[in-house]
């Protein structure tokens, strides 16, 4: 490790060299967007579109080259060149050693030893409430009206609140722009895969308005067909019907959004299981934003997203229900900007959360309320053209564990072509209703029980970045260490009553601190017009401080790639890309400690059982077949998983192997 850091001192020292004596005399090239199409493809210099906009980091709208917190951007050239199956493939392709695995609550994430509760998903802002069993369900969002994903990684809590411990990933949806516009989209793939979308909307003076719809249909797949009653992934259907409405008037707008989501997750033919499971997802926000003058305005939002899991029962076709998740937000968000320089930020926020489910809390109780209440306020000063800080905080009192301070700080130095940037953020996760409430048996193996007596995860999260930007070559270093307190861990516990009978319980508590470094090297290279060639690898040492061990999923060693080549063929444009992601072994280490009977010593026995190092390419040729103003037809294909790799016996992944794919999209 002493090596590596070394190294990579010296690389930022050459280059910091070399711009300081060859660097002055050119200068910055653009990355324009195609008006064509709406979206950035066609690259006039520049190998990354350092001028987007990204409102992530700051919640205000900064470039991305200007942003003083550290943000990554899936864009919708990207998103587009890959024909990416959905946004769990975009985001698997594009982040080193983040890993997917989906079963029928939802879609299991794991990064950095760290699983979904360490995550914190947004979708234009706002977080998409889980499923009730934990996991996110991804197949409710379509990835046409996506405009870009922005990842920040570490505490973000002061501006989001609980759970922005590890990662944040917001989605950022597209708006109408013209009179009349949408698009028609079909896609197919192996496991009679098949994606229906459709999109119809206005920008008309004073009204934008947009329709959407999207449909996915699978047969499921088997990485065990010696237990063809039950399938890896289950046969499902998803649909989602999406209305946004916005009106301006003079310094008034007002934005108001709808969402029906539905899906169901049925059994393969030779299961005997008499039930399966359906739910439905409806999403409500409602933005009004007053502008008192140029550089003052006031914007409060409600949100609610309410999600519904039932039981069907096959034999008589009726349905019970089993769960529910529901999350309400109430924000008012002040922005005051007294020069170009100086903006400050301040604002309260109220969320509500509402958990049911029929057997977890217990047989008396079925539902679990849980709330808090939020003040948070940021500056952004520009103190001199080269150096940029943003400082601010939030607190909250939980209606739980109790209250919560999250400061964070953050610093951007920009001398010539380069970046550096640094910070420090405190995150904090609340218990969640499972850690808090649970009451119920899990079959015959335990006695769940919560602990509403327990803390709030907290971290402390320090990163610096450098990055270097010239010409036709872009390249970062970011350096972090993440420290976890009060982790919560489960625990099987032998326990007897009066009568000595015993009862195995697994029992909630704060026992783990975890400690995690690492770092990130990120290249942007344009060796040619036509070609654009992007690389990250990620080291990561995640250890739980009170074994020394790694935490159980770690994986130490990832890459990711991406490749692209465009072009014209037979008076048509084209592009070819091929993206992949390299995952080392990962980490499964066990400890038990027993005593010994003779001696009366502890001893600890670490039992390693890692899973393969693998890899994952991806092929995909985009061709425009007509193209007239805004009007154009695009058909698309490819290879996921080229060289065909499985892992029926380990599941170090879920993916099928090597499938074929297809789609037609008409945009107007």
């Amino acid at each position: 490790m002493k090596r590596k850091n070394a190294f990579i001192a010296l690389l930022v020292l050459s280059l910091f060299l070399y711009e300081a004596v060859y660097g002055q005399g050119e200068g910055e090239q653009i990355l324009r967007p195609n008006t064509q199409t709406g979206d950035s493809l066609e690259i006039k210099d520049k190998i990354r579109n350092l001028e987007e906009i990204v409102v992530t980091g700051t919640r205000t709208e900064k470039t991305l080259a200007n942003t003083p917190i550290l943000t990554r951007v899936i864009s919708s050239a990207q998103l587009r060149q890959n024909d990416f199956e959905n946004i769990m493939d975009a985001l698997e392709y594009t982040i080193p050693g983040l890993q997917f695995n989906s079963d029928p609550r939802g879609d299991n994430i794991r990064i950095q030893g760290l699983e979904n509760k360490y995550l914190l998903i947004l979708v234009d802002g706002e977080r998409l409430s889980t499923t009730p069993g934990g996991p996110i369900d991804f197949e409710r969002l379509s990835l046409s009206n996506v405009k870009q994903i922005e990842i920040i990684k570490g505490a973000a809590s002061a501006l989001y609140g609980s759970s922005a411990i590890g990662m944040t990933i917001n989605i950022i949806t597209k708006t109408p722009d013209r009179k009349l516009e949408g698009w028609a989209k079909t896609r197919y793939s192996r496991f009679n895969d098949w994606v229906l979308d459709a999109s119809v909307g206005t920008a008309f003076r004073r009204i934008t308005s947009q329709t959407l719809f999207y449909r996915n249909s699978h047969n499921g797949y088997d990485l065990t067909p010696e237990s063809p009653q039950a399938f890896t992934k289950d046969p499902g259907t998803n649909m989602n019907i999406e209305q946004k409405f916005a009106w301006n008037h003079k310094k008034t707008q007002i934005t108001a959004s709808g969402i029906y989501y539905l899906t169901e997750v049925t059994n393969p033919g030779e299961s005997v299981k008499n039930t399966h499971y359906k739910s439905n997802n409806k999403t409500l926000r409602v933005t009004a934003t007053q502008h008192f003058a140029d550089n003052h305005q006031l914007k409060a939002s409600y949100y609610g997203d309410f999600y519904t899991r039932n039981t069907i029962y096959q034999s008589t076709n009726e349905s019970e229900k089993n769960a529910t998740s529901d999350i309400q937000t109430l924000r008012i968000l002040d922005t005051y900007t007294p020069s170009v320089s100086l903006q400050a930020i301040a604002g309260a926020e109220y969320n509500w959360n509402k958990d049911y489910n029929a057997i977890q809390y217990g047989e008396e109780i079925k539902t679990r309320k849980v709330n808090d209440m939020n003040g948070f306020a940021q500056v952004d000063w520009q103190i001199i053209p080269l150096l940029n800080v943003v400082g601010g905080f939030r607190l909250t009192h939980h209606s739980v564990f109790g209250n919560a301070y999250s400061p964070k700080i953050n610093v951007m130095l920009s001398p010539g072509n380069w970046k550096f940037r640094g910070g420090y953020s405190k995150g904090f996760k609340a218990p969640d209703p499972t850690e808090l409430f649970s009451d119920f048996m899990m079959g015959s193996v335990s006695h769940n029980i919560g602990n509403p007596d327990l803390k709030a995860e907290k971290s402390d999260y320090l990163y610096f970045s450098s990055e270097y930007r010239r010409a036709a070559f872009n390249i970062s270093v970011d350096m972090y260490q993440n420290s976890i307190r009060n982790k919560i861990q489960s625990a099987f516990v032998v326990v007897k009553d009066e009568k000595g009978v015993e009862e195995t319980e697994l029992r909630y508590s704060n026992v783990d601190n975890a400690r995690i470094r690492g770092m990130e090297l990120n290249v942007d290279y344009r060796p040619a017009q036509k070609v654009s060639l992007h690389g990250t690898y990620a080291y990561t040492d995640a250890k739980d401080t009170e074994t020394d061990l790694q935490l159980k999923g770690n994986i130490r060693h990832a890459f990711s790639w991406h490749a692209t080549y465009k072009d014209r063929l037979l008076e048509k444009d084209f592009s070819i890309s091929l993206a992949g992601h390299w995952n080392s072994s990962k980490i499964n280490d066990t400890e038990e400690i027993t005593t010994d009977s003779h001696t009366g010593k502890t001893v600890q026995t670490v039992t390693t059982n890692p899973q393969s190092a693998f890899s994952l390419w991806k092929l995909t040729v985009v061709c425009t077949l007509w193209k007239k103003g805004h009007t154009q037809l695009d058909i698309s294909g490819g290879i996921r998983n080229i060289f065909n790799y499985t892992d029926p016996v380990k599941f170090t992944t879920y993916d099928p192997g090597r499938r074929f794919f297809g789609s037609v999209l008409f945009k107007f």
